[in-house]
């Protein structure tokens, strides 16, 4: 298959789902709507508990804090949860056989699919982003901003390698997985989302370290409100780079698996 043609699938999967996204203007309104809230609820939330000890190596304010957890798990929950809904959209619609009898490569069905999701989510994070600039709590520099995009981009690597996996456990299963819920919760819990582990019991601060999403909250954090550099963050890549390399071909040849079994 040649570039071209996978190029000319991804646009067509991704066209089909925009058009879907679109056909329904009121709830895409209500979602941005609600990132908004979002934004005002945790900015006043940050007035509550501005300078606790905790938050000191963070720069001691919540606000900003809050706003790059609520970005790695805006990524979390698009990356686990659209990467399954090709498969249960056809599923449950009669169209599963024909897609996957189709000529798209499951790597293109997948990448695809995540083209109108991420895209939608990639608002969210900027309006997360601008309302940390414009009130004053976050601040970029060029190469900052380069590598907070690289420090994400691995990040999703590693969500999207969990939700291929929970999408072939769905595919056995065919009545839901609980890989995707005790991910996010855990992600939110345990991974610093919200709050830095160091509250956390030792023993939950072990299995912290254990996530994914850890290391890419505190490399964000590390870049973004610290203003560190790749000197400060490359063990934190490493490790992610490590997810990626193991997570995804894991988690294709899983799919592969299961959908064999299915047939």
């Amino acid at each position: 298959m040649t570039s071209a043609t996978a190029l000319h699938q991804l646009v067509a999967i991704a066209r089909k789902d925009a058009l879907h996204e679109l056909s329904y203007q009121f709830q895409l309104s209500m979602r941005y709507i609600s990132t908004l809230f979002s934004v005002g609820t945790f900015f006043f939330l940050g007035r509550i508990v501005q300078g606790s000890e905790a938050l000191a190596p963070f720069g001691g304010e919540y606000f900003s804090f809050a706003l790059i957890g609520l970005v790695v798990m805006n990524i979390a929950h698009v990356a686990l949860r659209d990467v399954s809904r090709t498969f249960t959209g056809g599923g449950t619609g009669g169209t599963l056989e024909i897609l996957l009898a189709g000529p798209t490569p499951l790597p293109s069905l997948l990448m695809g699919s995540l083209i109108v999701p991420m895209g939608l989510t990639t608002i969210d994070i900027g309006i997360y982003l601008i309302a940390g600039i414009a009130l004053g709590s976050l601040s970029f520099t060029l190469p900052g901003a380069g590598l907070s995009l690289l420090i994400l981009l691995l990040a999703t690597g590693t969500f999207v390698g969990i939700g291929v996996l929970a999408t072939a456990f769905l595919v056995l299963t065919r009545r839901g997985e609980p890989i995707t819920f005790f991910t996010l919760q855990a992600t939110n819990l345990l991974a610093g989302t919200l709050f830095p582990i160091s509250v956390l019991p030792a023993g939950l601060q072990v299995v912290s370290h254990m996530l994914p999403a850890f290391y890419g909250i505190r490399a964000l954090r590390e870049v973004i409100l610290v203003g560190s550099g790749l000197e400060a963050v490359w063990q934190d890549l490493a490790i992610l780079a490590v997810f990626n390399l193991a997570l995804i071909p894991i988690s294709l040849w899983a799919l592969r698996k299961a959908l064999d079994l299915a047939r």
